[in-house]
């Protein structure tokens, strides 16, 4: 009787949590075409621009690659378990934030609309006030 009991709590609990945690599932927000502002007024160079998006990611404990001429690829391990990767394209007018690789959030393309754990966007929410921040001390 109890394995019986047992068996059915198991399953129920099998069909509860897999459909909830799917809905915990958020869209990516991609972050385009933010200009680059800095508080000097001085003409900023691409440079300028790289630099800052180094520092800023370092100072939110991302690490950044070169992937070729005005782009870099941010790479961020979180516990030990979420490793997310962003591709910073940039110029000395504006620069963006794509999603390009994860592991362990839960990605799913999802037919051209892809999902992932809500910590995903929180964590470049984070990495692009940060750049932000780094671009206006020019």
């Amino acid at each position: 009787m109890k394995s019986k009991l047992f068996a059915v709590l198991l399953l129920a609990l099998v069909f509860v949590a897999g459909p909830a945690s799917a809905r915990r599932l958020v869209s990516i927000i991609n972050h385009s075409d933010i200009a680059v502002t800095a508080s000097s007024g001085k003409t900023v160079t691409a440079g300028w621009v790289k630099q800052a998006i180094m520092v800023g990611a370092a100072a939110k404990g991302w690490t950044t690659a070169e992937q070729g001429d005005g782009q870099l690829l941010a790479t961020v391990n979180v516990r030990g378990k979420h490793t997310v990767m962003v591709l910073i394209a940039y110029t000395p007018e504006k620069y963006s934030l794509t999603y390009q690789n994860s592991i362990g959030m839960n990605y799913d393309p999802n037919g051209g609309q892809p999902l992932i754990h809500p910590s995903y966007n929180k964590w470049v929410q984070g990495l692009q006030e940060a750049i932000r921040t780094e671009l206006f001390k020019l």
